[in-house]
């Protein structure tokens, strides 16, 4: 009989009947994001918290930053002057220059140059910084403090140091010099000198606001002028305003708006004065030129003057010109005239070549407005003394060996051998035309060979006077032109837009964004948080999770009990737990509907591991059971650690007389160790008994099957508390008498990962009609909703 113990028959029916897996995809995947939902949606005190807390930091740190605003200025830079496209644009196509932005660029770099930016911080003294203590935050003083601090030492000394002083004012003649803690080191008059460790200082009071500020501490902070250069060389921000323009935006954040205001001001200031310098280098060169060339043809004027005037008064000659050579003498004189003029030329351009040739004047700048009619060779000179000056200052902040310095080098030799080739050119070109006149003049002067022999030598001398005085005069009016330029110098910048207080924004802290990513974060990290936990969890957290590892029936949930009571079901309870047992009652007798047995049905209740809480189960629907009305007993098989009695009273605790005693007793029927409860809606006992050395082999005795046997006939329900399956062979080896097994898995506790033993019992069929059954489920939203339930 025992052996052969009807089973259901459609066991696909029943996980049909009982899991969700039969559901659609659409269905499973909604059904899916709502419980993600849900689970998140429970935790929500969690996302509070971390909002509540990431907003509070958000607060602080905008509370405790010092502000800082951003001031510009708008500045426009003429490349009339700059390296562009006036003076090297013949170069453009063979690839020395991109575009004009080149030219731009170069002047960014010039105007964050350590050499603009030190004379700034010098303008401003900003190596020195005065701060008072606000409500919060230290405050800087700008521009003027309570007190002011002057060095007499060398600039050497102060502008290479640090140093802090803490100035205590006493009243509005004496001051005290403190350490950070407050204690006063000693105490001193304003005006008085000071010997410190970067030289003697003189200290002394602001009258206007002295008074208000007494018994407060100045802080002053001296850093070293290289290092105030650095910082502010990376705080500016220069660019151009729009790609392809000329208009520069100067920008600087700092916690003082007017200090950054200043400073922006006063760096354009002296980039306007870097480049009026330039341009005046460049008018007194070309000036000392001239000078040096006047000089040299002032003498041979002089020279031809007095050979003239000897040569007319040793002779008695007069400038009258006899009238039969007047027409020939016309035609002669405007030949000298061009002959003169060409000469005039000629000794320009020779000397142009030996100055450009000079190996001294390399990379000295060419004289610029010599009025050679060639507008190549004027232009070659623009191009080659822009190249000179940039070369110049580019030198002034790095060495030869910089790439763009080289790269001049290599434009300023390409140049040169441009200029001397032009000049070769226009040399010869004149050289042919003086060629053609002077044959046209020796023409003339045969013609004019009869007149007096002293009138042609007048006449040679007087050509060299006139050609030493056009240049003499020439010179004249290139130097006069070089001292107007030198006086009337612009600079190439027009500023725009000037920087302003008003014009300052706040940049930092932002308050919006920061408040925004503060939330945001709040609400990421609980998140990030639950769902590693999540992740990272391997136990069964939930029934949806132990559906998705196990194909087996689900038999129902049992809330996680909160109080100590263990048997938590009574005829009038109507707590969630109670409804939980009811419902698994219900779905227990839904699942045996396929059994023929009208009584006598055996329900196993086991687990993989202890702790799962099979005993607790088995009891609880043992009392659920009896308050149906049903006949029922309570059968404990675990016989290795029996805890039933922690559950139940019994006569002699765990040594009260049970299964094993009737196994290894022949004297010993049934009804001898069987106990009866005299409670409301009782139900029958059959504990474990003592515990064997040999627990399987007891189970493996045919009095275990007459102990059923008997159970079958005189109870309707027969529920057995077994041994875990995956720690002993003991369920198993009477498994075969059982008509359902229910398997606990307990939520939190039980790990996914040994979920694969009743899986496999399952598959395996080793347990007949295995269902799944959660304990201990913290999901609130099954029994305490509706209809008074949970109360």
């Amino acid at each position: 009989m025992f052996s052969n113990i009807e089973k259901t028959e459609d066991n696909d029916a029943l996980k049909n009947a009982f899991n969700t897996n039969g559901k659609s995809t659409t269905s499973i995947t909604g059904y899916y994001i709502r419980e993600q939902i849900i689970r998140y949606l429970k935790k929500w005190y969690w996302f509070l918290l971390g909002a509540v807390i990431c907003v509070s930091i958000a607060f602080l740190k905008i509370r405790y930053t010092i502000p800082q605003y951003s001031v510009s200025s708008t500045v426009l830079i003429s490349q009339d002057d700059n390296i562009g496209q006036s003076e090297l644009s013949a170069f453009k196509d063979l690839g020395i220059l991109d575009d004009t932005r080149n030219a731009i660029e170069n002047e960014l770099q010039i105007i964050k140059s350590r050499r603009i930016i030190s004379n700034v911080v010098d303008n401003l003294k900003l190596n020195v910084q005065y701060f008072t203590d606000g409500r919060i935050l230290e405050v800087e003083s700008y521009p003027k403090a309570a007190v002011e601090i002057n060095f007499l030492s060398e600039d050497s000394i102060v502008k290479n140091r640090f140093k802090h002083f803490n100035v205590l004012v006493n009243s509005e003649t004496s001051f005290s010099l403190v350490d950070k803690d407050g204690n006063v080191i000693n105490e001193h008059s304003f005006g008085k000198t000071i010997n410190t460790s970067i030289g003697d200082v003189v200290i002394t009071p602001n009258v206007d606001v002295i008074k208000a500020n007494i018994g407060k501490i100045i802080k002053i902070k001296i850093s070293p002028v290289a290092n105030t250069v650095e910082r502010y060389r990376e705080k500016i921000s220069v660019g151009i305003a729009r790609r392809g323009s000329s208009i520069v935006r100067i920008s600087l954040s700092d916690g003082v708006k007017q200090k950054a205001t200043d400073i922006l001001n006063n760096l354009v200031e002296e980039y306007n004065k870097f480049t009026i310098g330039n341009k005046k280098t460049v008018s007194a060169r070309t000036a000392d030129f001239i000078n040096n060339r006047l000089d040299l043809i002032s003498g041979d004027l002089s020279e031809v003057d007095d050979e003239a005037a000897g040569y007319k008064s040793k002779f008695g000659l007069t400038n009258n010109i006899e009238t039969q050579t007047e027409r020939v003498a016309d035609i002669d004189s405007r030949n000298v005239q061009e002959i003169s003029r060409l000469n005039t030329k000629l000794s320009l351009i020779e000397s142009m070549r030996r100055f450009i040739l000079s190996q001294e004047g390399r990379y000295d700048l060419i004289p610029s407005n010599l009025g050679f009619d060639d507008i190549t060779i004027t232009n070659n000179v623009g191009k080659y003394n822009a190249l000179t000056l940039q070369r110049k200052r580019l030198l002034k902040t790095s060495s030869v060996q910089n790439p763009v310095v080289v790269n001049i080098d290599e434009q300023i030799d390409g140049l040169r051998q441009v200029l001397i080739g032009s000049l070769n050119s226009l040399k010869s070109t004149i050289k042919i035309q003086l060629g053609s006149l002077q044959t046209q003049d020796r023409y003339f002067s045969g013609k004019l060979y009869n007149a007096p022999k002293r009138q042609k030598d007048l006449r040679v001398i007087e050509r060299e006077q006139t050609i030493k005085e056009q240049l003499y005069l020439y010179l004249l009016q290139k130097r006069e032109e070089a001292e107007i330029t030198s006086h009337i110098t612009l600079s190439n910048t027009k500023v725009i837009d000037k920087a302003s207080v008003l014009s300052a924004r706040l940049v930092s802290p932002n308050k919006k964004m920061t408040y925004l990513v503060a939330l945001l974060a709040g609400l990421l990290i609980p998140f990030v948080i639950i769902y590693l936990s999540d992740l990272l969890n391997i136990r069964v957290s939930s029934k949806e999770e132990l559906e998705k590892n196990t194909s087996m029936p689900m038999l129902g949930t049992i809330p996680i009990i909160k109080n100590k009571a263990k048997i938590v079901i009574s005829r009038t309870s109507r707590s969630g737990i109670s409804e939980a047992f009811r419902i698994l009652r219900t779905n227990l007798d839904f699942l045996m509907a396929g059994n023929a047995k009208k009584t006598g049905k055996v329900v196993f209740v086991t687990s993989t591991i202890s702790g799962e809480g099979k005993t607790l189960i088995s009891c609880n629907l043992a009392k659920t059971l009896a308050i149906s009305g049903k006949k029922v007993i309570f059968v404990g098989t675990d016989f290795r650690d029996p805890k039933f009695h922690e559950f139940v009273k019994l006569p002699n605790g765990k040594e009260t007389v049970g299964f094993t005693n009737y196994i290894m007793t022949p004297d010993l029927s049934p009804e001898d160790v069987i106990l009866h409860q005299e409670t409301e809606d009782p139900f029958d006992i059959l504990c474990s008994g003592v515990i064997p050395p040999n627990p399987a082999e007891l189970l493996m005795q045919d009095k275990v099957k007459v102990m059923f046997e008997y159970l079958e006939k005189n109870y309707d329900y027969v529920v057995v508390d077994t041994a875990p399956v995956s720690l002993v062979t003991d369920t198993l080896l009477i498994s075969a008498l059982a008509d359902i097994c229910i398997y606990v898995v307990r939520e939190n506790y039980s790990d996914k990962r040994i979920l694969e033993i009743p899986e496999n019992l399952y598959q395996n069929k080793r347990l007949p009609n295995m269902a799944v059954l959660l304990n201990a489920s913290r999901n609130k939203l099954g029994y305490s909703y509706g209809y008074g339930y949970g109360k």
